[in-house]
C-alpha cells in the first residue's frame, strides 16, 4: 500500500492511497483512492492501466484516507484475485 497525503493550513488538501501488487515482475496499480477531480473517490484499475470503475466517497478527505486504508487492508486479496483473473483473460 502506497500512501501520500498533502496538507495545507492544518487540513488535508489531497491524498492517494493505492494498492500496488507485484505481478509478473512489476508493481501494478490495482485499487486507488484519491482526490483527483476535486472529490474523494475509489478507482478500481484494469491490467491495461485504465479504470474499471470510479466510486465517489461522500466523506471528508481525512475520513476517506482512513476508509481507504481499512478497505485495502481488509480486501486486498479479493482485489488481487479479480485483477489477476482479468489479466489472464477472465472478466
Amino acid at each position: 500500500m502506497r500512501v501520500e497525503i498533502e496538507t495545507g493550513h492544518g487540513s488535508v488538501t489531497g491524498f492517494v492511497v493505492q494498492y500496488e501488487a507485484w505481478i509478473d515482475g512489476e508493481y501494478r496499480p490495482v485499487v486507488r483512492y484519491d482526490m483527483a477531480h476535486g472529490f474523494a473517490h475509489c478507482d478500481v484499475m484494469r491490467p491495461d492501466g485504465s479504470q474499471k470503475s470510479k466510486t465517489p466517497l461522500n466523506l471528508p478527505a481525512s475520513e476517506a484516507i482512513s476508509y481507504a486504508m481499512r478497505d485495502i487492508h481488509e480486501n486486498w486479496e479479493r482485489y488481487r484475485r479479480a485483477f489477476e483473473s482479468e489479466l489472464r483473460g477472465g472478466k
